[in-house]
């Protein structure tokens, strides 16, 4: 289904005239050129307008509930087709665009769960007699059974007798899929329990980290999620909303699973928590299983920015369910239930009256002390507002009975979801796994606003700023002053409820010792914009596919791997923390030869941002581009900047190939700079660097087919939790071996120091690519790689053999320092054997550079400081006559020692030259 026909296919019925198709479809229009009526309610106000070959390209959007999409979309939000695929099929079919046969691969081999599921799914009119007794509808039983994520199944076990634990009997079964469309579990609701030894559920395939929905699609497109135990209460939400199609369900199959599955997929949807909360009280743990697991589950989406809220059950009966209000109370009184949301200020904490505190067993949170319990039931909250009680009165009637009216007054225009201490890990136990000893403890705010939606919005304070009131209206009005202030109190008592360690960093670090994949979201900054250019940062997600996908399609782009050497360093960034370093990367491009069109394209690949000159221009903006991240960076053009600018850029990139921490300003606000930099332009000056990059050459011949713009992205986050799930021993251990590789490859002599380091480099660069190969189930020698990396390592070399060490770029100044009669030291040009030579003294060529006011930025920015180490660097480089280490000459009528003599043949070799004056031939 991956396949380029396939992909050619869909690019064709998404270019279909959509005036066409709405024909096909029978939507009403206003007029010959008017909107079209939305074909799924009553639309008298033609809120459904399309657009083809114009601006946008093929689309639709009904004004009216904000959804949108291609050609295929719409044909599934008329009502013709209930998934992507189905709806391609039959809008090929209208147009004579037929489905491609799929293309011939090796099966997938069969697991036990999907010979279940596929005997669950040959007769499942068991199942539907079954739900229906339990009063879930027709309809929502049908559909879950036309996604196959609904069956049933009657297998008894042969060895046991009925009554034994194990034996089985009739069941429903509930299918359970991956993001790759694989059955990973069944489930399975015995209808005679007792029959099964009295177990009621069985899982069968995995348990933690998947959850059950009937419709996935639907679960997608919905803006309201309910959050439940068990499908059979999911069904039976989905009853209670049966037409509401942007309301769905999901299972969580079991309380323990909360803290499994990941939920960032729920960002942007508001999630209503509506576990078990009724549950019996346990008087030996204080709690209910189904309370406690919603609060936890409240904290886990909380801290994911998910936008919670949980439905009040307190006055339901002990032990019931969502399935028993649907029995007793309909679907219609089921809903009323479910939409009567829990209005107090701790999530899920009621205040009742004295009489009736057994409500409040296993449902108190915190214990707060009289002061704060007295005041705590004045506070209301709503989705993204918060009111307090300004005025109540009890009235007693003739039986007796008292009732309250209450008269709520507006207090702040949020509601603060959650106040959470945590712990800063420091920056040493961040990058190399240490011992953290400089934690640092802030306080997490997590609100929501009305011009925020469903999605929450995070800060980060400072204890004392805690009842700043001027911070908090930076958020929302506040019209109590007094009675906010006094909220807070009651809040700042619930910040251990979810405290935890944290990490500030975005990409692989270390967290506790061990290896963790960390997004924006996981992270607290105190300024998150100027701190760290991916502080809101969401990785792409996906599955082994995709990543094949993205691989084959930068192979093909460009010849020798040209395109794939960069995506492959991209991705291998995420091992600094392992290795300790990580190469910046040049990326040399020819006039036309589709640099601007790759980084478009790795950059939609990766989700990785490329900046321009303008955006670095300033020390501020460099350093937060390049700060508490392993994801890289690109800097667009940076050649093109000021001189002074550059001579900072370059410092930059030299602290940044390992880490380096800094503080700055009055506040002291921290910088861990250590994002690997993407270098790309016209003319990328690196040679200070060339022992910190790695490099890949795009030519005009090198080009082949332009990557299309349906590549989906690589899975980055499984690709992060694949390297957090290595041995950190292992990775070194590779590297070693991929740097023993390149060395025996090399074209470079072993004893060059620098050229050790660039193997290194392509070293690191060749173990991403061996890890990337096993993450994706490909072969190393896929593309030939290796290969052209090995080929592109030994150019590498070859051109920068002679501007690797710094005193070539000392011998450049000088040169050009001579021939501008700037050079005021002693110094003399001779013939020593018909070769021309330069006689001078190291420490003078030090001392001059170090005091000339127009050398000044280039003195800073140079390694070594001191004529000693330059003149072993020059001893050692071959550039000095033999014999003529230590000379003396007569020079402006004074005896000068200590001179040492330079072929300029020599210098010439390297790209070095210089025109001699003043001459004066000598044999040797």
């Amino acid at each position: 289904m991956h396949s380029a026909a396939m992909t050619q296919w869909l690019d064709q019925l998404k270019s279909i005239d959509i005036h066409l198709i709405a024909e096909k479809l029978g939507l009403k229009r206003d007029g010959s050129k008017g909107n079209y009526s939305a074909p799924n309610r009553p639309d008298k106000h033609y809120s459904l307008s399309l657009h083809h070959q114009g601006k946008y390209g093929q689309g639709w959007k009904d004004h009216t509930t904000g959804d949108g999409g291609t050609t295929i979309d719409l044909v599934i939000y008329a009502g013709y087709a209930d998934d992507f695929l189905s709806a391609a099929t039959l809008l090929g079919n209208w147009f004579g665009m037929p489905k491609p046969a799929p293309e011939q691969k090796a099966p997938r081999s069969r697991t036990k769960t999907d010979y279940i599921a596929t005997k669950c799914k040959v007769d499942p009119s068991a199942a539907i007699d079954y739900l229906a007794s339990r009063g879930i509808d027709i309809e929502v039983i049908e559909a879950a059974i036309k996604k196959s994520t609904l069956g049933w199944n009657n297998y008894h076990s042969p060895n046991l007798a009925p009554g034994q634990v194990g034996y089985g009997g009739d069941a429903v079964a509930f299918m359970i899929y991956n993001s790759i469309n694989n059955c990973v579990a069944i489930d399975l609701r015995y209808v005679d329990a007792e029959q099964n030894g009295g177990v009621k559920t069985q899982c069968q395939g995995e348990k933690n980290g998947y959850y059950w929905t009937s419709d996935p699609y639907r679960l997608k497109r919905a803006k309201v999620v309910y959050i439940v135990e068990s499908p059979i209460n999911a069904l039976s939400v989905e009853t209670a909303f049966s037409g509401q199609t942007n309301i769905a369900a999901l299972a969580i199959r079991g309380v323990t699973n909360v803290s499994h599955i990941d939920w960032t997929f729920l960002r942007g949807k508001k999630a209503i928590i509506a576990l078990d909360h009724a549950d019996k009280y346990n008087p030996h743990t204080g709690k209910r299983p189904g309370q406690a697991a919603a609060y936890e589950l409240y904290d886990q989406l909380t801290s994911t920015d998910v936008a919670a809220r949980m439905v009040d059950m307190v006055e339901w009966d002990e032990g019931q369910d969502i399935n028993d209000r649907l029995q007793n109370e309909g679907k219609t009184g089921l809903q009323i239930l479910l939409k009567q949301i829990d209005p107090w200020l701790i999530c899920g904490m009621p205040s009742v009256s004295a009489n009736e505190t057994e409500k409040t067993k296993g449902r108190r949170r915190i214990f707060l002390p009289t002061q704060d319990w007295t005041v705590y039931w004045r506070y209301r909250v709503m989705d993204d507002f918060t009111q307090y009680v300004d005025e109540f009165k009890e009235i007693q009637d003739e039986e007796g009975f008292v009732s309250r009216s209450e008269t709520l007054g507006d207090l702040c225009g949020f509601r603060l979801a959650a106040i959470s201490r945590l712990s800063i890990q420091g920056h040493l136990a961040t990058i190399n796994g240490s011992l953290d000893a400089q934690p640092e403890t802030v306080y997490g705010v997590s609100v929501q606003i009305p011009r925020g939606g469903p999605r929450l919005h995070r800060e980060v304070i400072q204890g004392e700023k805690i009842y700043n009131l001027d911070w908090w209206k930076r958020l929302g009005p506040i019209w109590k002053p007094a009675q906010f202030s006094r909220m807070l109190t009651i809040m700042e008592r619930s910040a251990e409820l979810a405290a935890r360690d944290v990490v500030n960093f975005v990409g692989l670090a270390w967290r506790d010792g061990k290896l963790a994949a960390l997004e924006g979201n996981d992270c607290f900054f105190t300024e998150p914009a100027k701190q760290c250019l991916y502080h809101n940062m969401t990785f792409p997600r996906g599955n082994i596919i995709n990543a094949r996908q993205v691989i084959t399609a930068y192979q093909e782009t460009f010849k020798q791997n040209a395109a794939s050497i960069p995506l492959v360093w991209a991705l291998g960034a995420h091992l600094k923390c392992v290795l300790g370093y990580w190469p910046h990367f040049q990326m040399d491009a020819e006039k036309g030869s589709g640099k601007s069109k790759l980084l478009e394209s790795l950059q939609s690949t990766l989700a990785f941002q490329v900046l321009s000159g303008q955006m670095l221009k300033t020390d501020h903006r460099r350093r937060a581009s390049v700060s508490y991240t392993s994801h890289p960076v690109g800097w667009d053009e940076y050649s093109k900047l000021p001189k002074s600018a550059l001579n900072d850029v370059d410092g930059v990139l030299q602290s940044t190939y390992r880490f380096e921490f800094t503080r700055v300003g009055s506040a002291l606000t921290p910088y861990l700079m250590c994002a690997p930099v993407l270098l790309a332009g016209e003319e990328v000056d690196v040679e200070s660097l060339q022992s910190k990059i790695c490099r890949s050459t795009l030519s005009v011949k090198k080009q082949g087919p332009v990557i299309s713009h349906d590549l989906p992205q690589f899975p980055v986050y499984e690709w992060l939790q694949y390297l957090a799930s290595l041995e950190p021993g292992q990775i070194r251990t590779t590297h070693r071996e991929y740097l023993a590789y390149c060395s025996s490859r090399s074209s470079s002599d072993s004893s060059d120091a620098t050229a050790r380091r660039m193997m290194e480099n392509y070293a690191a660069i060749f173990t991403a690519w061996a890890y990337l190969c096993e993450f994706a189930g490909i072969a190393v020698e896929q593309g030939n790689f290796l290969e052209d990396g090995l080929a592109e390592m030994n150019s590498h070399l070859m051109d920068t053999d002679g501007t690797r060490l710094p005193w070539v770029w000392i011998m450049e100044i000088l040169l050009s320092e001579l021939e501008a009669k700037h050079y005021e030291h002693p110094f003399i040009w001779e013939r020593v054997s018909g070769d021309w030579a330069l006689l001078l003294r190291a420490n003078h060529v030090m001392d001059h550079i170090s005091t000339a006011t127009h050398l000044r930025d280039k003195y800073n920015h140079l390694p070594i400081k001191t004529g000693r180490v330059f003149k072993r660097q020059l001893m050692a480089s071959g550039v000095v006559i033999p014999g003529m280490e230590d000379v003396e000459r007569t020079i402006g009528g004074r005896r000068t020692a200590h001179l040492t003599a330079i072929s300029l043949s020599a210098l010439e070799k390297l790209g070095l030259y210089a025109t001699p004056w003043e001459t004066k031939e000598i044999k040797v």
